[in-house]
């Protein structure tokens, strides 16, 4: 039983904060479109590899503060430490603005389906979990 719990905290608690992530990227780029024609803007993203690998790092030495378990997910609203970062992936246009409307529309598609993967593979967890308990009766 001790296994299922370490293997379900690790793979829920990871998935949920790759849609933290996600989510928080949606944003970026919903910025970045929505700042298309502004003179000087520069886009944004998210670190999104660096601060998942952070988030699974920080599992194995989790502390307390605001948790009861290393496992759990905080919910003191401390785990935000995502860093946004400049996109240059856009050629710089004479105003000054380097953002590639059709390149953000492209990962904003690819971002939504990252994020509904994410939560098809947590209700596919919860969904094992419902049957090991079904099934353990």
């Amino acid at each position: 039983m001790r296994l299922l719990d370490t293997l379900f905290d690790r793979s829920v608690t990871g998935l949920s904060r790759s849609m933290d992530l996600t989510w928080k990227r949606n944003q970026a780029l919903s910025a970045n479109i929505a700042n298309a024609e502004t003179p000087q803007y520069r886009a944004i993203d998210v670190s999104f590899g660096n601060e998942l690998e952070r988030a699974f790092q920080s599992q194995e030495g989790a502390s307390i503060t605001g948790q009861t378990h290393a496992g759990h997910i905080d919910i003191t609203g401390k785990t935000d430490n995502s860093k946004l970062v400049k996109d240059l992936s856009g050629s710089t246009k004479p105003d000054g603005n380097n953002v590639d409307i059709d390149l953000q529309m492209g990962r904003l598609a690819q971002n939504s389906g990252d994020y509904a993967n994410a939560a098809r593979l947590i209700r596919r967890q919860i969904g094992l979990l419902r049957t090991a308990i079904r099934e353990s009766r």
